[in-house]
């Protein structure tokens, strides 16, 4: 009977102890997925800061060549190529990969365009720029809206009195003071 007893003991606190430890270890479990999730969204955003310094670094190379500084625009233009390599080997993100990728593509045209001092550089530099902005998910930026000139009354002509035809005086705007 006692044998019995002690072996009911032992499945209780066997069971007391199963009770208080399964719970903890599906939670425990539940947060570490969740913790894996959370610090892929952290390096998704992390990446997506780098891209978005690369972009403002080449911005500030498109306005040095704007500037015609060509002579600066070729150290500003080979730090960014560097930094824009490292980038692309370091990126998780297929798309600002291929961003980068299409962009060092065009290192050679553009270095060689800025040693000509060639104002042609401009068109590589925008479409550079079109792929950063794409891989960042900027939206296509809209063109200028087209407005079309009012028209303009033509001066209207009067007949005078010789039976030549002369322009009709216009009224001066009145001075109110």
């Amino acid at each position: 009977m006692r044998k019995l007893g002690v072996l009911l003991a032992v499945l209780l606190i066997a069971a007391a102890y199963v009770a208080g430890v399964w719970p903890e270890r599906q939670r425990r479990l539940a947060l570490e997925g969740e913790l894996q999730i959370l610090e892929g969204r952290v390096r998704e955003a992390e990446a997506r800061v780098r891209m978005g310094a690369l972009l403002g670094e080449f911005q500030n190379l498109m306005e040095t060549v704007s500037q015609k500084n060509y002579g600066q625009a070729q150290s500003l233009s080979s730090g960014f190529f560097d930094h824009a390599r490292a980038e692309s080997n370091r990126t998780p993100q297929p798309a600002f990969k291929d961003a980068l990728e299409g962009v060092l593509a065009m290192r050679d045209p553009v270095t060689a365009a800025l040693a000509q001092a060639d104002p042609a550089v401009m068109d590589h530099l925008r479409k550079a720029e079109r792929r950063l902005k794409d891989a960042l998910g900027f939206a296509p930026s809209a063109p200028p809206p087209v407005v079309a000139p009012s028209p303009t009354p033509a001066p209207s002509l009067s007949i005078a009195p010789s039976g030549t035809p002369q322009p009709s005086p216009t009224p001066e705007p009145s001075a109110t003071s």
